[in-house]
C-alpha cells in the first residue's frame, strides 16, 4: 500500500468522523426529547445503544488522532503539502479541550469540531491527489541505461525503420504509457513500475539486435 492510498484512507476517516458525530448528535437529541416525553408520562426511559456508540466513536477518534501525528512525520519528506490537512484534524480533536464546556457552547463546539474534521478529510484527499502528477520515480542505473537506449532509437530520425519495427515501437510506447498511468493513479508501486518497464524495453532491444 503506497503513501497516497494511506493518506486517502485517513482523509476518508477524518471526514467520516465529522459526519458521523453530527448524525449521532442529531439522533441523540431526538432520543433525549423522546425520553423527556416518556418520563413525563410516567414511563421508563433509556438511551439504548447510544452509550456504546459513543465509546466506539471515542475509540476511533483516538486512533485517528494518534495516526494523524504519525502521518505528519511520514509525509514530511514525501508529501509535505498533505500535512496541512492533518493539522486541521488535530486542531479539531483539541477543540473540546480549548473551548469551555458551558452548556450553551456545547452545540457550537460540536459543529466547529465536525466542520474542522470534514475540512481535514477533504484537504488531505484533494492535496494527496495532486502528487500523482508530481511524483517522479527514482531510476536505477539499469533503467537509465535502457531508457537512454529507447530514446536513442526513437530520436534517430535519419535511420530507416521498417514498418514492422515501427509498429513494435508504437506498441512499446503505448505499453510504457499504460504502466506510467497505473503508477500515477497508485495502482502499482515504483518497484513494480521499474521491473515491468525494464522487462518491456529489454525485450524490444533484444529483438532489435536480432533483426540488425
Amino acid at each position: 500500500m503506497n503513501l497516497k492510498t494511506v493518506n486517502r484512507i485517513f482523509g476518508y476517516g477524518l471526514f467520516a468522523m465529522g459526519a458521523i458525530k453530527i448524525i449521532y448528535t442529531i439522533f441523540l437529541l431526538s432520543q433525549m426529547v423522546t425520553n423527556v416525553n416518556i418520563a413525563l408520562n410516567g414511563g421508563e426511559w433509556s438511551y439504548g445503544f447510544f452509550p456504546i456508540i459513543a465509546q466506539v466513536i471515542s475509540l476511533v477518534q483516538t486512533l485517528l488522532t494518534i495516526g494523524s501525528v504519525i502521518m505528519i512525520f511520514v509525509n514530511i519528506t514525501q508529501q509535505p503539502k498533505v500535512i496541512k490537512g492533518y493539522v486541521w484534524g488535530l486542531g479539531a480533536m483539541l477543540v473540546p479541550y480549548i473551548i469551555p464546556s458551558w452548556p450553551w457552547l456545547i452545540i457550537g463546539t460540536l459543529i466547529l469540531q465536525c466542520g474542522m474534521l470534514m475540512k481535514a478529510g477533504t484537504e488531505i484527499m484533494s492535496t494527496s491527489d495532486t502528487y500523482k502528477n508530481e511524483f517522479k520515480p527514482k531510476m536505477s542505473n539499469k533503467t537509465i541505461k535502457n531508457t537512454e537506449w529507447y530514446l536513442g532509437k526513437k530520436n534517430e530520425q535519419n535511420e530507416y525503420i521498417s514498418e514492422k519495427k515501427q509498429k513494435r515501437m508504437e506498441k512499446l510506447e503505448k505499453e510504457l504509457a499504460e504502466w506510467k498511468q497505473l503508477l500515477d493513479i497508485g495502482e502499482i508501486d515504483e518497484e513494480t513500475y521499474n521491473q515491468e518497464t525494464n522487462r518491456l524495453i529489454e525485450k524490444e532491444r533484444k529483438r532489435s539486435e536480432r533483426d540488425a
